[in-house]
Order: C-alpha cells, then sequence, then structure tokens
C-alpha cells in the first residue's frame, strides 16, 4: 500500500511539473508582453536549456521570435537576422498548439517576402530566396490548418507586382533568346500568371529554332533555374499539321560528356502529358577532324554523316531528321531527349 501511495505521488508531481512555467519562462513571457522580443527569445532559451517547461512554451517562444523578424525587418528588409529567426521558429512549427500563433507565423513570413520580392534593383537570388517564404509559409498553413487563404492572397499579390513589374521589359527584349530568358525568369516566380503564360508561348512559338544558350548576351549570371539543360536543342526547319510533326532537329551537348546520339529517345510530350517516339535515324554529327598538308596539319569541325547513331561530342552539334505521328487531339508541347548523362528540352509553344 506504502508503494502504491509513493508511486502515485511521484505521478501525480511529474504531471505538475509538465504544466508548470519556471522562472525563465515566466521572464520571457513579461519580455514578449512587453515588446523585448529579444530578451524574451533569450529567456525562452535558458528555459529550455534547463528542461522547464510549460505546454505554452513553444506558442509564445515561436511568437516571440515572429514578432523579433518583423520588428527586425522594419529596420532592414534585408537583414541576416530576419532568416535566423524564421529559421528558429519553423523548428517549432511542429510544437505549436495554437492557431492564432500559427496564423501570425505564416502570415508574417509570407508578407516579409512579399516585401523583399517587391525591392528595387533585387538581384534573382533575393527574388528567389523572396517567393521561397512566400511558399515555405504555404506549406506550414496547410500543414497546421491554419492562416492558408491568407498566404494565398499574398503570394498573387506578390506574383502580381513582380510580373507587372518585369513582363513588359521582358517582353521588349530584342534578342529572342535574352526575351526568353527573362520571361522564363518570371515564370519561375508566377508559374500560373495568365499573362506570363501566354508571353512565353509566344516566344518559344518564336524560337523554335534557336539554340537556348544563354551566355554573356543575357547581362548577368545566369540562373541555374533556368538554364538547367544538359541538351539543347533546336528546330531550323518544323512542320507541324493535324496528327504529325516533322523537321530537322539539331543538338548542343552541354552535359561535359561525348556521347551517342540515339534518335529512338527522342520523344515528343503533349499537352497533357501523352508521350510519342520519333521516327528517323539519319543524319550529321560535328567531329574533329584533321586537315591540311602533311606537315601544315589542323583540327577543324566537320560535319560527318551518320545513320542509325550519331557520336555526340560536348560543346558539339548533332542533326537529325525526325517525324512523329499522333492522334488529331495530341497537342505538342515540348521535345524530350534523356539518357545516362543528362537531359533535354525544347518547348515549342502552340
Amino acid at each position: 500500500m506504502k508503494k502504491l501511495f509513493i508511486a502515485s505521488l511521484a505521478a501525480a508531481v511529474a504531471f505538475t511539473m509538465v504544466g508548470c512555467k519556471g522562472t525563465n519562462e515566466k521572464r520571457g513571457d513579461e519580455h514578449l508582453k512587453e515588446g523585448r522580443y529579444r530578451n524574451a527569445i533569450n529567456s525562452y532559451l535558458e528555459a529550455k536549456k534547463k528542461g522547464s517547461m510549460s505546454d505554452e512554451f513553444y506558442d509564445n517562444f515561436t511568437l516571440a521570435l515572429v514578432r523579433a523578424a518583423e520588428t527586425e525587418a522594419k529596420k532592414d528588409l534585408n537583414s541576416d537576422l530576419i532568416n535566423g529567426y524564421f529559421d528558429k521558429a519553423s523548428v517549432n512549427m511542429a510544437e505549436v498548439q495554437n492557431a492564432d500563433v500559427v496564423q501570425e507565423y505564416v502570415t508574417t513570413l509570407a508578407n516579409i517576402g512579399k516585401m523583399q520580392a517587391a525591392q528595387e534593383g533585387m538581384d534573382y537570388g533575393t527574388i528567389v530566396n523572396a517567393f521561397a517564404k512566400i511558399d515555405t509559409a504555404l506549406v506550414t498553413a496547410k500543414a497546421k490548418g491554419a492562416g492558408e487563404a491568407a498566404v494565398k492572397a499574398i503570394r498573387t499579390e506578390a506574383e502580381n507586382a513582380y510580373v507587372a513589374k518585369n513582363l513588359s521589359e521582358a517582353v521588349g527584349e530584342s534578342d529572342p533568346v535574352v526575351s526568353e530568358y527573362q520571361i522564363m525568369k518570371i515564370a519561375e516566380m508566377a508559374p500560373e500568371n495568365a499573362d506570363v503564360k501566354a508571353a512565353l508561348n509566344k516566344s518559344r512559338k518564336g524560337t523554335r529554332g534557336y539554340f537556348l544558350i544563354f551566355g554573356e548576351q543575357i547581362g548577368e549570371p545566369v540562373s541555374r533555374r533556368v538554364d538547367k539543360w544538359g541538351y539543347v536543342m533546336a528546330f531550323p526547319t518544323i512542320k507541324i499539321a493535324p496528327g504529325s510533326l516533322s523537321g530537322e532537329l539539331q543538338f548542343w551537348a552541354s552535359t561535359g560528356n561525348n556521347t551517342e546520339l540515339d534518335p529512338s529517345k527522342i520523344k515528343l510530350v503533349s499537352t497533357d502529358g501523352k508521350e510519342v517516339f520519333a521516327k528517323g535515324n539519319s543524319g550529321w554529327c560535328e567531329a574533329e577532324v584533321l586537315v591540311g598538308k602533311k606537315g601544315q596539319e589542323k583540327i577543324e569541325k566537320k560535319k560527318q554523316s551518320f545513320k542509325g547513331k550519331g557520336k555526340l561530342m560536348n560543346e558539339f552539334q548533332c542533326s537529325v531528321n525526325i517525324s512523329f505521328s499522333f492522334a488529331k487531339d495530341f497537342v505538342p508541347d515540348y521535345i524530350e531527349y534523356k539518357d545516362e548523362f543528362g537531359i533535354g528540352r525544347k518547348y515549342l509553344g502552340q
């Protein structure tokens, strides 16, 4: 009986301790109430270190972090401290119980992302990180069941502002390759924006015959989010009719490897994801050939015909004549080529 009493008493004490606030947590709550957010954070960290935490601990600790980030953003929108506060807050989110705290976290994070994306003269990496904040907020809102509608509205506002500020200039670029690159950058941030989709579709129709190789003409460091294909393709000649597509498809390899070009791996994908593979296996590939009289030889690039498979060298070209047949409701979207060294896509526009 005595052992049972002692066990019951120990359980009761343990239960009481779980719900109690220690000195550091109480001090943190007071700092939070008075708007001294950095002091609150330090007190909560001490409480966590000592393991004396109440059921409200993570709610209040997260609130202090969010409000500290918001305060810092008002002073310096690009302060590294903002990311630090939100990184710590995101770690806490699994333990946060109060829906109001979740709502404040996701809307504050999204709003700061929106403000960062709207700044003048920011590099593309900063824009990407700004939209990443909004997307992180949206994922959290969905997972926690709070604030999703508000964050979606914030993202739409951020997209519309970014598109309004940048699309006209991108479309107005005189170089079609530069123009498409700039439109693709915008599409990475606003993929469902109707104006962006229309501009990109029009651009793709106009650049069917171009290699989209983005170099010095871009005038800025090239983003790997946009320039991501190991095989770059172009259609110098193309004919699209109901039920068929044919033409000369050229390849430029930038995978860093020399490989075989296998025309049987070339496929056409429709706007709704259907696939058909190419017919045709003849063409040419560039090769380094030794030319000139003995003693005066030099290496030149020459086109060498092939049938079956061609030898595609890194930073060299190949060409193959291909055709596709498909149902009349098949709407061509892009050509894809993939092997063990890389992948390439050529979007066609409709």
